[in-house]
Order: C-alpha cells, then structure tokens, then sequence
C-alpha cells in the first residue's frame, strides 16, 4: 500500500518563457501548424467552373447530412463517387476519406495497419482493396484474405488525445481539494517522481479483450491509458480515457506485434517529453507511467506468463503450485 504524504500534487503550471529551453525532440506531430491561408484559399474556390458554392461549403453540407444520417465510412465514399459522375467535369469534390479531412482542415489521430493472422505480416493490398499476403513462408502466401484472416491494428496518437482532454479539463488542474486522501496521488512512489518536474502527465495503463461477435469469433483488445494528474472519478470518464492501440481480429494479440509502435511513442514522450498549447499559451510537459491494469489471462498473456491458474503462475516468487484433486457438485446435491 502506498503511504501518504502531503506533497503538492503536480500541476499545469504557468506558461514557459519564450527564451526557455524545449527539452523535446520535434516529429511529425509535434507542434505542426499548417498554412491557413493557402487552406482556406484553396477551399473558397468554387466546387466546379460557374458554380455558386465552394469546395468548402459543398464538403460541409455534405457532412453534415452523412452525420444526421448516421452514414459509415465506406457508404460515404462510395456515394461522393455517385456525385462526382453527375458533377459538371472537371470538379473538385473530393472521393477520399483523406480528401474530405484535408477540406475540412483536420489530420487523422489514427493510423490502421492490416496484418496477415497467420504470419502477424503486414498485408500487401490491391488497387481494388483486397489485401494478401506476400510474406513467403507464410501458409496462406498470395491468397486473397477475408476478413476473418486479417489483424487490424489501430495505433492512435497520444500527444494530440493528451492535450484535446487537458483543454476540457483545465478548471480542474490544480485542485487539490478534489483528491481524496487514499488517492494514487499521494502515494510515496507517485511524490517521488513528480517532485522532479511540475507539468507531468503519468499514466494508468489497463488491456482488457471483449468478443464482438460470436459467429466469427471476432474480439477487440483495446489499450487505455487514465491520466492520474485529472481527480476522480473524473479520470476514468470514457472522454477522458487515452486511447493507445485497437487489436481486432480472430486471434489473441502478440504483445510485441500489438504494443511495439505504443511502446516506442510512450518512450519518446518519456524521454524527450513534449510541448502542448493551452489557450494560446504553450506548456512543457514531461510523462511517465505508473503502473499497470489488466484482468489475470489478458495478464498472463501481456506478461508472457503462464495463466493463473496454472503450475509457477505466481509473478511475485518461483514457488510451484499444488494440483487440486477437488470434486465439483451440483447444488441440489450438497
């Protein structure tokens, strides 16, 4: 159990001096602002020569009605295509999921990889969107897979979840007063490491698999992170719960497959922390991670152990268990 100790909680704390030192290396998420007059031009001109309405307001309409509608991706795409045929020619409505984002001015947080659940390859997909798989020593090479033979592995960015959830929540930063006592908080182990720095992010990270459906067998293992830094139960609301990776397929998870990217994003952040903006104003934060949550077979499976339920299951010593020859009775029997 954690002790308790009356050491300030950490907090967002004022914003850093332009002459202050960014201990953080750039990427290709960090701090990108895109040029938003050459956007807005490009989106003001008109969907097609002689028309009325702009490329910009055409898209929005157009997603607005898919929202009210309830519409899905795929649906989507499939009836832009429709409108584009009887659409004057040439016209700039857009076909791709991509297209509509960049009309929009917003980036994809997500990035979808399709693995072969044979080999955990990565697919090799056809210009009409089949995919196979091309990995040689592979039992089903070259064949075109359903949908029951692929992995789909979501990896989400955290950096753009982070500062999206500290926005909504910045009234509650810095609140003391809304910890309990027994809170993660005031353990020694959390006081330790947060008197390093002030603007700290820490991490609850928690895996846990759920069937989708039962005729396929498809499951969906998600990866959450909780920010420890937000009070409860706020915390644990579903918006402000930090979604790390989605595994869906037939089989379980490789935890080097399924939490290689996530790990080498969490350790970037670690190491080399980042840089959020507030209101206009920016904050250097550093993260960490705290401990880990899981059930005991998505524990077993993450940790590379045998079940718990098994000989030498215990991750604490190496004493071996003892078999249980017990007779199971019905409860009219006893």
């Amino acid at each position: 159990m954690q002790t308790q100790s009356t050491a300030s909680l950490p907090h967002i704390d004022y914003p850093i001096s332009p002459c202050d030192k960014l201990n953080y290396m750039n990427d290709e998420i960090n701090n990108y602002l895109p040029n938003n007059r050459l956007l807005n031009e490009e989106n003001e001109t008109p969907l097609f020569n002689g028309s009325s309405i702009t490329l910009n307001q055409a898209v929005h309409k157009l997603v607005s009605f898919f929202n009210d509608f309830n519409i899905n991706k795929r649906a989507v795409i499939q009836l832009l295509r429709i409108i584009k045929i009887f659409l004057p020619k040439p016209n700039r409505l857009p076909t791709t999921w991509k297209g509509i984002m960049k009309v929009l001015g917003r980036v994809s947080t997500s990035r979808t990889t399709f693995l072969c659940s044979a080999c955990l390859q990565q697919c090799q997909r056809s210009r009409y969107g089949t995919k196979s798989c091309r990995n040689e020593r592979c039992s089903v090479k070259n064949r075109t897979m359903k949908s029951n033979d692929i992995v789909e592995l979501v990896h989400l960015d955290i950096r753009t979840q982070v500062q999206s959830i500290l926005l909504r929540n910045q009234l509650l930063l810095n609140r003391k007063e809304l910890y309990p006592m027994a809170d993660i908080c005031y353990g020694e182990f959390y006081c330790n490491k947060s008197n390093v720095t002030t603007n700290r992010i820490t991490f609850i990270v928690h895996i846990d698999g759920s069937l989708l459906i039962k005729s396929s067998k498809q499951s969906m293992w998600p990866c959450f992170a909780s920010i420890v830094e937000l009070p409860p139960p706020i915390r644990d609301y579903q918006k402000n719960i930090v979604l790390l990776s989605l595994w869906t397929s037939r089989v379980k998870p490789d935890p080097d497959v399924f939490l290689h990217e996530t790990i080498e994003e969490l350790k970037l952040l670690i190491n080399n922390g980042t840089s959020i903006f507030i209101n206009g104003q920016e904050y250097v934060i550093s993260f960490g991670t705290q401990y880990f949550i899981s059930d005991l077979p998505a524990k077993a499976l993450f940790c590379k152990t045998i079940n718990f339920n098994g000989y030498s299951a215990c991750t604490e010593c190496h004493s071996t268990g003892m078999f249980s020859d017990f007779t199971n009775y019905l409860y009219g029997t006893i």
